[in-house]
């Protein structure tokens, strides 16, 4: 798979595992009455699988394996930490919440995109 054409794919994919996981999150909420972290906690779940199903496939051409999944798995822990770490270390330095989200939505993508490239599907 070219980059050139992998990017904009993973990018549709993110956006489409955002709306799914919103979705699925307030659903549980609104619908069923699950608490706010157990609902995220499962639309998370839900919008992980959707994300490496359809990039596996469609982004990078692969074929799933258990192998992948697990690589797919660490790469998205990794950018949760990495999320959490630049979101508490804007704060302690005085900055906005605003400008935490701001850096996690400018650097998280392209870095598990690239974990991903040259990590999951190597």
């Amino acid at each position: 798979m070219k980059i050139a054409s992998s990017i904009p794919r993973f990018a549709t994919v993110g956006v489409a595992a955002t709306i799914i996981h919103v979705l699925v999150a307030v659903a549980l909420v609104e619908l069923l009455n699950w608490h706010p972290g157990l609902a995220n906690g499962i639309a998370f779940i839900v919008a992980n699988l959707f994300s490496y199903a359809v990039n596996t496939h469609w982004s990078f051409e692969r074929k799933i394996s258990l192998k992948s999944w697990y690589r797919f798995l660490t790469v998205s822990f990794l950018a949760w930490l990495l999320t959490i770490a630049v979101s508490w270390s804007v704060e302690a330095a005085g900055g906005s919440y605003l400008l935490g989200i701001l850096l996690v939505v400018a650097l998280i993508p392209g870095l598990t995109y690239l974990g991903h490239r040259y990590f999951t599907y190597r």
